[in-house]
This record gives structure tokens, C-alpha cells and sequence, in this order.
């Protein structure tokens, strides 16, 4: 495992530089009337909605945005990780009522990121993946159910003209 030594005056100023930073991001938020900037990486969905001009639920239940007609829509989002994008874009906790929630939005925003900065943004019909994440509901209605789609998926959906990239920052490199 690798550490941190937060003894060593170097790194306790640095650390303690980052931590002014993301108080003084926190107490912007507030100002805006984002309650939970960092809670679940809040601030991705954020960024999504800024590349794509969509309206931002700062609240953490229902849609993550309306988009430009007023529609409900969800982000998903997978990070580079060393220089690759690896994982899934993940639905969890696939309720009866997460898949209500589902079913209000017209589509799903699946964004590529590294740090902070979006690279890609597909556009995908709700309906396309409604009923493979419909089959992984959880039993009776529970939390208990899982979907997941590779980055793969998601572009091919792009290549057979079931989905569409809307943002792009055209610096993406696998």
C-alpha cells in the first residue's frame, strides 16, 4: 500500500491548500443553493450539465437535469484511470421506484471524464435501455437489482444510430 505522510511540513501545507480550496468551492456552492457539492461527486453532474446547457437538480433524488425542453434526463460517468477508460457506466439500486424514476426521463447522458474536464457526452433514448435495465430490477421491487453498460456498448449504440455524441471535447483518446 502506498501513503501519504502527513507529518512531513511539505505535505501538511499542500494537503491543507487542498482542503482551503474545496471549502471555498463548498461555501460558493451554497451560495448557488448546492447543498451537497461533494456528496457523490455532485460537482460531475455539474459539469455534465454545463457542457450540455442543461438545468442541474441540485437535490439528490429525482432526474440529475432537465434538459432544454424541460425533459427529466440522467448522467452516468466513467473516469480515466492512468491514462485509460476502463469500468462501466453504473445503474444501482434498481428499485421499483428507481425504475419509476427512470421512466420519467426521455434519455440517459453517459459522459467520459478525466478530472475535471468532460471529453465526451452520448445521448441515449431512454427507451434503448429501458428494458435491459427493467430485467435487472431488483426482486419484489428491492434495492438488490444491478445494470451496468461498457463504454463499449454505449459507442456502439452511437455507431448502429441509437445514439448520438453531443459534446466532445476532442481530446478523447482511449
Amino acid at each position: 500500500m502506498t501513503y501519504l505522510d502527513c507529518s512531513i511540513p511539505k505535505n501538511k501545507k499542500r494537503i491543507l491548500q487542498i482542503i482551503s480550496k474545496l471549502k471555498e468551492g463548498v461555501e460558493i456552492s451554497k451560495e448557488l443553493q448546492i447543498r451537497n457539492l461533494l456528496y457523490n461527486e455532485a460537482y460531475v453532474d455539474l459539469m455534465i450539465a454545463v457542457c450540455l446547457g442543461h438545468k442541474c437538480n441540485i437535490k439528490t433524488q429525482d432526474g440529475d437535469a432537465l434538459d432544454a425542453e424541460g425533459n427529466p434526463v440522467e448522467y452516468k460517468c466513467i473516469v480515466k484511470k492512468n491514462g485509460v477508460y476502463s469500468g462501466s457506466f453504473q445503474f444501482h439500486w434498481l428499485s421499483k421506484e428507481k425504475i419509476a424514476k427512470y421512466n420519467q426521463c426521455t434519455h440517459f447522458y453517459f459522459a467520459w471524464r478525466d478530472g475535471f474536464e468532460i471529453e465526451k457526452i452520448i445521448n441515449v433514448p431512454r427507451d434503448v435501455l429501458m428494458p435491459e435495465i427493467i430485467k435487472k430490477a431488483g426482486p419484489r421491487g428491492s434495492t438488490a437489482g444491478h445494470k451496468s453498460f461498457s463504454s463499449t456498448t454505449i459507442e456502439n449504440l452511437v455507431k448502429t444510430r441509437q445514439a448520438e455524441i453531443v459534446y466532445s471535447s476532442k481530446k478523447l483518446k482511449k
